[in-house]
């Protein structure tokens, strides 16, 4: 739907004020805007630092302005001392050179070192007895207490109950079992063979009903072999047999039959990695070898299922 001409025309006119509007407001605070006039800058190129007195401010005292001459005479002075050397020239009247007054004070000479008045040295600290010259002394006046030992503890309040009492604990085992302690290990469980036909409970078993009855697969318990890549390796190879052998089945078939060996792998997979990354002592030494063994006795049984269900297909 468009609009009539007259309201097209009240929008641009609107749009083009509000824009003049808002040039005219950046111009008036560009025009008010500070001007900055650029300090000229020295005639040798160094750096000054000049103080400005605020409006309502106290009056500092003025520093002393250097000459040119007392400049360039204090360069060849040694640097222990700060007393500018005296002029190589001869009797007659001094004349010094004027100034500019827009140079301000000079707080540093021509070797970066603090203007004093006449008369002033200025000191240095020397290091003391047992001390280095770039470690300065600490100006933290610190005096040791004889409550220092007892702050010192191994974390928090609980932590520290808690070592306390695994210590009792410890002392008390000793004092009933001896120091020589033998921890208890759980045993691997028993070697038991399988058979589907002596189960106790048929159901566990899977059905075709449920998808899952390659668990009845009359296939034995055995050891994965070996669970540095070994057992993956042999999994994986009689898979892709399984594969060239088949050729002419349905694909979506195929893959509704490997699906059980693929899960298998995928978690042989993890076990031997867990392995290899350094899992926890403990779990390494009960709780995977066991993962291992039902995931590699799960896949081969659902290979087992697998080949038999393709066996009209099989090229």
């Amino acid at each position: 739907m468009r609009h009539p001409l007259d309201r097209q025309f009240l929008a641009h006119a609107v749009s083009a004020l509000l824009t003049v509007a808002v040039l005219l407001l950046f111009a008036v605070l560009l025009l008010r805007a500070p001007a900055t006039d650029p300090e000229p800058a020295t005639e040798d190129g160094r750096l000054e630092v000049r103080f400005t007195l605020r409006p309502g401010q106290a009056v500092v005292p003025r520093l002393p302005t250097v000459p040119a001459d007392r400049e360039v005479a204090q360069a060849p002075a040694s640097r222990g001392s700060l007393t500018p050397a005296a002029s190589p020239v001869g009797p007659g009247p001094a004349t010094t050179p004027a100034v500019p007054a827009a140079r301000g004070p000079l707080l540093y000479d021509a070797e970066g070192r603090v203007l004093v008045p006449d008369g002033v040295v200025a000191t240095t600290p020397v290091p003391g007895k047992g001390e280095r010259a770039l470690d300065p002394h600490n100006p933290v006046d610190y005096r040791g207490t004889r409550f220092e030992g007892d702050w010192i503890s191994d974390g928090s309040v609980g932590d520290v109950a808690a070592q306390s009492i695994a210590r009792g604990q410890k002392k008390v085992a000793e004092f009933l079992m001896g120091k020589d302690i033998q921890h208890a290990e759980a045993r691997p469980p028993p070697q038991v063979a399988f058979n589907p036909a002596r189960h106790e409970r048929p159901s566990d078993l899977g059905s075709e009903a449920t998808g899952d009855a390659w668990k009845a697969a009359p296939v034995s318990d055995e050891p994965a072999p070996g669970l540095d890549g070994s057992a993956s390796r042999a999994l994986r190879g009689q898979v892709a047999e399984l594969e060239r052998g088949h050729g002419r089945c349905p694909r979506e078939r195929l893959e509704k039959l490997m699906e059980p060996v693929r899960e298998a792998l995928a978690q042989l997979q993890a076990v031997e990695h867990a392995l290899a990354k350094g899992a926890d002592p403990v779990r390494a030494k009960h709780q995977l070898p066991s993962t291992a063994d039902t995931a590699w006795n799960q896949a081969r049984r659902a290979l087992w299922y697998a080949r038999q269900k393709l066996q009209d297909c099989r090229g």
